[in-house]
């Protein structure tokens, strides 16, 4: 077989770690399902999270559930690519869940907090060379506005949450496509996205 042909042919069978990020209302959950409804060769990453699960949500398909002494004691043991604590909670990535997703074949959608991404990509990149970072967002101003629409947070969670998106919006250069989520225009940003996917897989390794 040619070298031509076995690039061909590996092309084919390659898969991606897609890592999507951005700032909270950025749509990044829509998105991400979206994806998964126009492609059966793709999958979510399951994380891992310390809170207790909520009525309707299963293990293994929302989140893998633990106490917080768990979590903790999987962080000692380097369980981890990822983990933040959010608002009391631990949640992040282990390594076996994503060594698991890829060994299926199928893509692997990464949901990461913008904080995580900049804790993580040097040594995801090393340890899974074909990964890509996507920074998903809408102007600050749009973000704003949907926040407030959310109306689930009191003003002075609402302060705090637009501090970190001006900060998360700041953070776009750490990643390697940026991608807006135009409201009202979910189709073309999950279009974009697929583009990507699909210049990634097409790109000639050296």
């Amino acid at each position: 077989m040619s070298k031509l042909a076995k690039e061909l042919e590996e092309q084919d069978k390659r898969n991606l770690l897609i890592i999507i990020s951005g700032p909270s209302c950025s749509g990044k959950d829509s998105v991400i399902a979206e994806l998964l409804k126009r492609n059966k060769n793709m999958t979510r990453l399951v994380t891992t999270n310390s809170r207790p699960k909520r009525p309707g949500e299963k293990e293994g398909w929302d989140y893998y559930f633990v106490n917080r002494e768990q979590f903790e004691k999987l962080i000692a043991e380097n369980a981890f690519y990822e983990w933040v604590e959010y608002r009391g909670s631990y949640r992040g990535g282990q390594k076996k869940h994503v060594k698991q997703a890829l060994k299926s074949g199928k893509d692997v959608l990464w949901r990461i907090d913008v904080r995580g991404v900049k804790n993580i990509q040097k040594r995801v990149r090393k340890e899974i060379p074909n990964c890509i970072f996507i920074f998903l967002t809408e102007t600050l101003d749009v973000l704003k506005k949907r926040m407030k629409k959310r109306a689930t947070e009191t003003k002075q969670e609402f302060k705090w949450s637009i501090d970190r998106a001006k900060w998360e919006l700041n953070q776009y250069q750490s990643f390697d496509y940026l991608v807006r989520n135009v409201q009202g225009k979910l189709k073309e940003t999950v279009e974009k996205v697929e583009d990507i996917i699909e210049a990634e897989k097409r790109r000639v390794k050296e």
